[in-house]
């Protein structure tokens, strides 16, 4: 098992596969497990205060909602026009209706503001977890990265969704960039065709 000092750790551990001799940086799951185990590991944690930048539809924050009742949820997106007529202003409100629909159910709070704007919203060391989902180029997910994580208490995950090579390589060059910079070691990413990769605030 990797050195590691948090608990979390062990949980982690518990829910994904990891084998090999040789230590790998990051620690990948030899079977496959996705992001949906986020969901129970989060709940034995006892994390109840988390956020996810870049929500769309809403589909993800219902899975970790599900799996923790407890939690309350920070919605963070801009459901803002982009991409000429992929992303109008009528198409996004219209992913926000369906978000809001989705997660009805659930204590979630909306952040209708882009990341940079919502973040200045949150206290350092007042979540739990965030999961980062946002803008997929190399500036826009580090400036995530950094800012979102000082929103993480000790012992927290922070969580970056899309971690591949091929149209989201900047994420991949983000988050080694962000993880050797600081020393994070151990990390982690899940197994799956959009990888997450993830790790435990010192």
């Amino acid at each position: 098992m990797a050195e590691t000092k948090h608990p979390v750790h062990k949980l982690i551990w518990k829910h994904f596969h990891f084998s090999g001799k040789q230590r790998p940086i990051p620690w990948g799951s030899s079977m496959r497990y996705t992001r949906d185990k986020l969901g129970r590991l989060f709940f034995e944690a006892g994390y109840t205060k988390g956020a996810e930048v870049g929500v769309r539809k809403g589909k993800f924050s219902r899975v970790l909602l599900k799996a923790n009742p407890d939690l309350h949820m920070f919605c963070v997106d801009p459901w803002m026009p982009y991409g000429g007529r992929k992303y109008t202003k009528e198409k996004q409100d219209h992913l926000y209706e369906v978000a809001q629909k989705t997660l009805e159910p659930y204590n979630v709070t909306f952040v209708r503001k882009t990341s940079m704007d919502a973040v200045k919203d949150f206290d350092e060391n007042s979540l739990d977890f965030v999961y980062i989902d946002g803008n997929h180029l190399f500036d826009f997910v580090m400036e995530d990265i950094i800012h979102w994580s000082r929103r993480v208490r000790s012992g927290g995950i922070i969580a970056v969704h899309d971690f591949h090579y091929g149209s989201n390589v900047e994420v991949v060059e983000a988050v080694m960039a962000y993880t050797r910079a600081n020393h994070i070691d151990p990390w982690y990413v899940t197994k799956e065709s959009q990888p997450t990769a993830y790790w435990v605030k010192p």
